[in-house]
Parts: C-alpha cells; structure tokens; sequence
C-alpha cells in the first residue's frame, strides 16, 4: 500500500507538473534542433595510393633512396603541407574566402593543414630476414574536408597527385644526388691518385739509389768496396815497405861516378877523401906534435871535411825524414778532417821539418848531392825504383780515395734507406688507399647508375593512385541525427529537472495524510475539486495551444531540414529507396 501511495504522489507531481516540465524540454529540444539544422555540412574527399614494390629484384639492382617508408611519406607530407604549395592550392581554388577578412594567412595555412589528413595503411607481414612477424606500410589515403564537395575533389585529387609527383621527384633528385657525388668523388680520388703516382715518381727520381729495394744490393756493394779498400790498403803498405827498402839500399850508393884525371888516375869521392885525410891524420899525429903547422892544416881540412859530409848525410836523412811525413800525412787526411788531432800534430811536423832542411842546405858549403845530376847507374835505377814506387803509392791512393769516397756514398745510402723506406712505404699506402678508395667509388658509381636509370624509368618503388578522390553525396559532418538524439536526452533531463524542482520549491499541502500529518489532528472530510465550466474551457484552450505549438515545431523543424540539410523530396526519395530494398515477410 506504501507503494502504491509513492507512485501516486509521482504521477500526481508528474500531472501538477506537466508544463513546467514539457515546456523546458521542448525548448532544449528545439535548441538541438536548430543547432544540428544550422551546422553547415562538411563534406570529405579522400583517395587511396598504393605504395608498389621495386619491379627488378632488389639483389639485381639496389635503389640509391634510403630510408622506411614512413619516413619518406612524412617528408612528402612535409613537403606537400609546406606554406608556398598550399597557399598555392588556395589561391587556384579560392578556399576559405569567408575567412580572409577576419583570419591571417598563417591562420588559414594553418586551418588548411588541419584539414587534411594522411593515413598510412598497415598489414600485418613477416620479416624475410629475422622471421618475424610484423607491420608494413602498403598504402596510405589522403583526404581533404571542407564546405562544398566539387571544392573538396578537386583539392584531394590535387594532393593524391602531389603526393605522387613529389615522390617521382624526390627519388630522381636523390638517385640524381647520389650519382653525381660519387662522380664528383670518382674525379676527386683520380686526380688524388695520379697526384700521389706524381709523388712517387719524383720521390724515386730524388733517392733513385736509397729506394728499399736496393737495399741488398748496396749492402753487398758495400761489402765489396770494404774488401777493395783493405786490398788497397795492404798495396799502399807493402808499397812502402819497398820504398822504404829502397830508400835504405839508395842511401848506400854514392850518386856519381868515379872521375879519372888526365893522367889516368882516379879521383876519389868525398868520403874516399876524408877517410884519407883521417888515415893521413893518424900518421902525422903520430910522427909530429899537434902543434906542426902540417898537422894543423891537415886537422882543419879534416874537420871541413867531416863537416861537409856528415852535413850531407844529415840533410838526405831529413829528405827522407820530410817524405815519410808528407806521405803519412797525405794517409791521414783521407781518413780525418783536418780538424782531427793527428792530422793537425803531423801538419807541424812536416812543417818543423822544412824549416830544418831549409835551415840545413843554406848552411851547405860544398855541392849538394840532391842539386846535381847523379852519374851512378846504380843510384839511378834506384832513384827510378823509388820514383815509380811513389807514383803507384799516389795512384794507389787515389784508387783509395775513389773507393773510400764511394765507400761513404753506399754508407750513406745505407744509413738513410730506412728514412726513405719510411717516407716511400707511406707515399705506397696513400696510393693504395687512394686506389683501394677509387675502385669502390667506381663499384658504387655503377650501382648508382643503375640507381639513376632505374628511377628514372619508373621502375623502382612508386605510388600509384588506386582509388581517386571521389564526389562525396553526403557530409561526413555533422552528424544530425546524433545531435538531435543527443538533444532528446538532454530535453527529458531538463523536463525532469525543472519539473522536480519546482515540485521540491512547492509547500503547498496536496491530501489528508499529509494534512494530518502537518497539523498532528485527524482529518475529519475532504471536499473534491468541481470542475466549473470556465475550467473545461481554459483547459480546451491549453490543449489547443499545446497542439499549435507542437505542429509548429515539426514545420520548422521540417523547414530547417529541407533549408540547411537537405530537400526533403531528395530525402524521401533516400527514404523510400531504402526501404524498397528491405527483404519482404
């Protein structure tokens, strides 16, 4: 019973509040109405490109384009959304001329690129090289939304064109590029190389004889001019022991001959002479006091004599003395400078020793030996002996000299063959490398041709338009009928909202129970409403008004669809042309 008297206190609240409550959910609904009939309708174009596969085997020819396929389609899409193509696009079409007046350019651009959407088509594959499976990009849609369909094909088919032109361009400009760098770089490491060959020759014409290779052969050189040297050596010593030997047996051998007088007799020589006078000598000195006149006379001629020849004897061994140094010091010189020790000492020994021969001969009161001609076959064959001994000694030394110069020369070879080697070893990597780098920027010059010719042939991965954009016949937005629904709930919330708060405001006392309960007294009797005939009458009148009120909302509600929707005839023919295909029971 409590039940039954709940229900009742709502459907009274609900019949006391039937205005309050339809009033406000007709003007709610009439908003949503107006709302989804005023919207004006946005149509959307859209066309599918399909992404094809390289035609020739990637193993055969391998395009020059790097990167994924995602990448390559936001890089067009950057391209084709940048400022100048579509302010281009905007300006062939006249789009947004109603906004022009109150927006900036930027601002339209911006709404432009809102507008148009790129959405890449995915399907699931799976990876020839790891085995896994995974997602590829096989084609994409480009669409365009706006005001009036004719403008929206137009734009998206100029877009699904851009996107293909674009491609094309981009892949030619790229394989283009690629080629044309590794000619440049082709060209680059040629004239590195023939730089570099240049290099070599000169570096080769510059140590022609300390070049690596030579390396044996200047070794074994110098091991031949090291024996040649020694060889030379022992030559040039027993030359001089000969000359030596020679020089002894010429000092026994006087330099002339025996002289013989008119008469026939002989005239002795100088030392035949003194030993006379020390043999006469010894006779007067025995017979006669130191005091004879004779032995006086004889004594200052012996003393002359002896004077003279060993004056003699001594000036022929300071010649011999002077030679001996000269040739030592000749010896000296080509093995030092004349900075070193011994060649200086030896300088001032030749020197001191001149001095004394010169000192020597100017004191010489008789005829030197050495200024006249000597007679003696003898002396002579010995002079002559000593005389070639000499000239083989300085030829000999000349030999010596020669080899040793050539000696130093090898050495010296020898000692900068590893700088050379060094230097030359990196002058033949460079070139390698140079050469190593060439042949592989030729390889990849030629794949890059085929690159080139197999972009420009369209033979490599394009896009190619498989569904047009097409005319749209209806608008993708809004959605009229959900706003109309939407606004068919909303119309019942208010309805109830309204109604329950004004029942909520309302203190007004509605049956007995609730009297009796306010006053805390039974109620006794409870007299009905009687309805008058003015109350049938403003009832009549309500109900009219009500029904007035309802066709008018459905002719306008009408007027709006035919006005801003669609014609109704169009519609009913929709209408009419579904149902037709509806399957008959």
């Amino acid at each position: 019973m409590e039940e039954q008297a709940d229900i009742r206190q709502y459907w009274g609240a609900v019949k006391r509040r039937k205005w309050q409550m339809i009033i406000p959910a007709l003007i709610v609904f009439l908003v949503s109405v107006v709302i989804a009939m005023v919207l004006p309708p946005r149509y959307r174009s859209s066309g599918t490109v399909l992404i094809e596969a390289q035609e020739i085997p990637e193993s055969f020819v391998q395009s020059s384009v790097t990167g994924y396929v995602e990448e390559r389609l936001q890089t067009l899409t950057q391209v084709i959304l940048s400022r100048t193509k579509l302010l281009e696009i905007i300006n062939r079409f006249g789009l947004y001329e109603d906004l022009k007046d109150r927006y900036t350019t930027e601002e339209i651009i911006e709404k432009m690129r809102e507008n148009i959407v790129m959405e890449p088509i995915q399907t699931d594959v799976i990876n020839p090289r790891s085995g896994r499976p995974g997602s590829a990009t096989i084609a994409f849609t480009v669409s365009f939304e706006g005001k009036s369909p004719k403008e929206v094909t137009q734009v998206a088919n100029v877009l699904a064109s851009a996107y293909l032109e674009e491609n094309l361009e981009i892949r030619e400009e790229q394989a283009r590029g690629t080629f044309d760098f590794l000619e440049n770089q082709q060209d680059q490491l040629r004239d590195e190389i023939l730089d570099l060959e240049a290099q070599i020759a000169a570096f080769k014409q510059a140590h022609v004889n300390e070049l690596p290779e030579l390396m044996e052969l200047n070794l074994q050189t110098l091991e031949r001019l090291e024996r040649r040297i020694d060889s030379k050596e022992e030559e040039i010593k027993t030359l001089m022991d000969r000359k030596i030997y020679l020089e002894g047996q010429l000092a026994t051998v006087e330099p002339l001959m025996y002289t013989v007088t008119s008469g026939g007799r002989r005239v002795m020589t100088p030392k035949e002479e003194l030993e006379g006078l020390r043999s006469e000598y010894l006779k007067l000195s025995a017979t006669m006091s130191a005091d004879h006149p004779d032995v006086i006379d004889l004594k200052k001629r012996l003393d002359a004599m002896e004077g003279e020849v060993g004056g003699r004897e001594k000036l022929r061994d300071l010649y011999k003395r002077l030679r001996d140094k000269e040739a030592e010091l000749s010896g000296t010189r080509e093995r030092f400078s004349e900075a070193h020790p011994d060649v200086i000492g030896l300088k001032k020994e030749v020197r001191a020793l001149r001095d004394e021969v010169d000192e020597l001969s100017r004191r010489q009161t008789v005829l030197k030996t050495e200024d006249t001609k000597p007679e003696n076959p003898s002396y002579i064959t010995l002079q002559t002996q000593i005389a070639s001994t000499e000239m083989d000694i300085k030829t000999i030394r000349a030999e010596l000299g020669q080899l040793r110069e050539r000696y130093r020369e090898y050495q010296r070879r020898v000692e900068n063959t590893p700088q050379v080697e060094q230097q030359y070893r990196a002058l033949q990597r460079d070139y390698q490398n140079a050469q190593a780098k060439h042949q592989e920027t030729t390889r990849r010059l030629l794949s890059a041709r085929e690159a080139k010719g197999l972009e420009e042939k369209r033979m490599a991965e394009k896009f190619t338009l498989i569904d047009p954009p097409a005319f749209p016949e209806k608008p993708t937005s809004p959605n009229r009928l959900a706003i109309v629904l939407i606004g068919l709930v909303l119309a019942v919330g208010a309805g109830a909202g309204v109604g329950s708060l004004a029942e909520y405001m309302d203190e007004s006392v509605r049956d007995p129970e609730e009297l009796a309960r306010i006053a805390g007294q039974p109620v006794l009797a409870a007299i009905p409403f009687w309805e008058t005939r003015a109350d049938r009458v403003r009832r009549f009148w309500k109900r009219a008004a009500l029904a007035v009120s309802a066709a008018a909302v459905i002719a306008g509600a009408l007027l709006a669809m035919h006005y801003f929707y669609r014609p109704l005839d169009l519609l009913w023919i929709q209408v009419m042309r579904r149902f037709s295909h509806l399957p008959l029971f």
